[in-house]
């Protein structure tokens, strides 16, 4: 509830800053491979995912050459991880127990973003004009859902056992805001009047931490250390980590 409240807020704030004059409307689709990066050894990056973002983008032309840039947008981005994990799993007699093992998580995460930026843009050369682009995008979460595979060993020392988790939700294990700084480059191109046609690249460079928990302790493999007591079951290791993107934008400017 109290994040699709600041959702609709977020949003007022868009539309009412595209009430005033003197800027552009447009739309945009941008392609987007998304990968995580961990501050420390407790969790293990275990590959990238291809992602897109769509939405509205508004330029306001400060002059010529200088252009505030901002929008809203809905941005799809993911990663896979690796983290020691403690699941509730039903032994050989039918017994529930612990299972100290690890988690292989492709986790996709969904966002609505504000990006902030400032476009430096060149003067016409034929049909086209160049830019770079410079600036924040300021993030908040609405959704996170996980495929996951835990793996362990059953306490009697039997083979390895794998459990398989679809669409896990993982809302609560992701901060609710994410910070990032962008910065890019990309070309105009004049269709007519002021439509114009715009392709480009961006690094979307997270620096606020994704996971709002701890993960467990882990050994040399991995796998979540079975403790000596119940207190040091506890997840108590941090697992901060950011999350980069490199995105294709394409959009259309009115």
């Amino acid at each position: 509830m109290k994040k699709t409240a600041l959702l609709a807020v977020l949003l007022a704030l868009v539309i009412g800053s595209f009430a005033q004059k003197d800027f552009q409307l447009g739309l945009q689709f941008s392609p987007n491979i998304g990968w995580l990066k961990p501050i420390g050894n407790n969790i293990e990056a275990d590959g990238a995912k291809i992602g897109y973002t769509f939405g509205i983008i508004g330029d306001f032309n400060i002059s010529d050459n200088y252009i505030f840039s901002t929008g809203i947008q809905l941005v799809n981005t993911g990663f896979t991880l690796k983290k020691p994990d403690v699941q509730e799993v039903t032994n050989t007699q039918g017994i529930l127990e612990n299972g100290y093992g690890s988690t292989v998580t492709d986790l996709r995460l969904n966002y609505i973003e504000i990006p902030l930026t400032l476009k430096l843009r060149t003067n016409e050369v034929g049909y086209m004009k160049y830019y770079g682009q410079v600036g924040i995008g300021l993030g908040a979460n609405y959704r996170a859902l996980s495929n996951e595979q835990f793996t362990y060993v059953p306490a009697n020392g039997s083979a390895t056992q794998p459990i398989s988790n679809e669409e896990v939700d993982y809302n609560d294990e992701i901060n609710l805001f994410r910070a990032a700084l962008i910065i890019g480059a990309g070309v105009e191109y004049n269709l007519s009047g002021n439509t114009s046609l715009i392709a480009g690249v961006s690094f979307n460079n997270g620096f606020t931490n994704i996971f709002s928990k701890d993960v467990h302790a882990a050994d040399i493999n991995g796998n979540a250390v079975k403790p000596p007591d119940t207190d040091a079951d506890k997840r108590n290791k941090s697992a901060e980590s950011i999350n980069n993107m490199i995105v294709l934008n394409f959009g259309i400017l009115f």
